[in-house]
């Protein structure tokens, strides 16, 4: 029998003991300004604020990924939107639905499977762990994210510049390639010689013809001066 299709909730907050105003510029470095806005609105009125229901395991952990890079605290659960056959009958079972979600302390990825020791994600390990110990993992933790997003930003931005290197030298060499195919035609067509041969011609007897009567001009000009 296939097994249903589960759905979760997605909530954020600010870590315990973080630099708010830290966490809200970076908000509104990576949100446009009214999402930006509303969610520090909100946070700082509630202590979780959710920001995407019902989602699929892919968008739930798109969403997991992004907001902690913002630097907040992702909270996953169960979405309680259920089918009519899914539905439990008390609300003991709708808790119990709700809450069989466990996350990592430090990276907040979802670990389903309680019998795991260690997140698969950020390697942390769960035993023998203290309040400082995760604090300083999980800064280390956003720390690489943060690393890791920069160096990815100026990767696409070494690329986009060779890019645009690349396309101006190609515009170059075709340009070269077109011009000196024109000088080809130029020098080797019968016909385009021929016509640029008569401009010459043309433009020469011209040249002559407008010396000559210049100087029939001044030949005249002189006789009937000194006669």
């Amino acid at each position: 029998m296939k097994q249903p299709e589960k759905f979760y909730d997605v909530y954020v907050s600010y870590p315990p003991g973080v630099d708010r105003e830290r966490v809200n510029a970076c908000i509104y470095d990576n949100l446009p300004e009214n999402e930006a806005t509303d969610l520090v609105n909100s946070l700082v009125e509630r202590a979780q604020v959710i920001i995407a229901e019902n989602c699929t395991l892919d968008e739930r952990e798109n969403a997991h990924q992004y907001f902690s890079y913002l630097g907040l605290d992702v909270i996953i659960r169960h979405s309680m939107a259920l089918t009519e056959e899914e539905k439990p009958d008390d609300k003991e079972a709708l808790s119990a639905a709700s809450n069989n979600l466990h996350q990592c302390p430090v990276c907040n990825t979802i670990i389903e499977n309680l019998d795991d020791t260690e997140c698969k994600v950020c390697h942390f390990h769960f035993a023998g762990t203290n309040a400082q110990t995760i604090n300083r993992k999980r800064i280390e933790w956003q720390e690489k994210l943060a690393f890791e997003h920069k160096r990815q930003a100026e990767i696409e931005h070494m690329l986009r510049l060779e890019k645009e290197q690349e396309e101006k030298r190609l515009r170059k060499q075709i340009r070269a390639e077109l011009e000196e195919k024109l000088q080809e035609e130029l020098g080797h067509n019968p016909n385009m010689l021929a016509i640029k041969t008569a401009k010459r011609q043309k433009l020469i007897i011209g040249t002559l013809v407008a010396f000559g009567m210049i100087a029939l001009i001044a030949i005249g000009y002189l006789a009937a001066k000194f006669l």
